[in-house]
């Protein structure tokens, strides 16, 4: 062999290695993602605050770049909690982890790289509408994906 194809082929090798640590490092985030806990759930009528980090929405928060609008009640908060309770199991790739009279607490889980994503949702009742957050726990960047849980969710929601 020449040097030339050897060094070729110890380029491959390494290149292969790095691509599979690469995949390593982010499955790990994403199973350690798993554990962290955040203070979550209601407190004087408003959901958790936002990170500053870009990967959250509310329609609780002024940020422009994170704000979506509430959804309104589909008839009595019981009757809007069953609402949302079977879009959440249409939707799948979630669990819902807390279950009050006026909120919900859902982890989703994403498929391939196992990142957990917290999505809370608070029946305003005084107000007649559902508060909505979903946020990723690790990371900087969700390319999006929080907002198009919303979009799909609300679809499924009003429809």
């Amino acid at each position: 062999m020449t040097n030339t194809t050897v060094l070729v082929k110890w380029a491959f090798i390494i290149l292969c290695a790095l691509i599979i640590a690469g995949f390593l490092f982010f499955r790990h985030l994403g199973t350690r993602s798993a554990d962290i806990t955040s203070k979550l759930g209601v407190h004087n009528g408003q959901l958790a605050a936002m990170p500053d980090t870009p990967n959250a929405v509310s329609s609780q928060t002024d940020d422009a770049s994170k704000h979506v609008d509430a959804l309104p009640m589909q008839g009595s908060a019981k009757e809007t909690l069953t609402k949302i309770l079977a879009c959440l199991q249409e939707m799948g790739n979630n669990t819902v982890t807390t279950q009050l009279d006026n909120y919900i607490h859902a982890v989703f889980v994403t498929p391939f790289m196992k990142y957990h994503d917290d999505v809370e949702f608070y029946i305003d009742a005084a107000n007649n509408k559902v508060q909505f957050r979903s946020a990723s726990r690790v990371g900087k960047s969700d390319l999006g994906a929080n907002k198009a849980r919303y979009d799909a969710f609300k679809k499924l929601y009003l429809q």
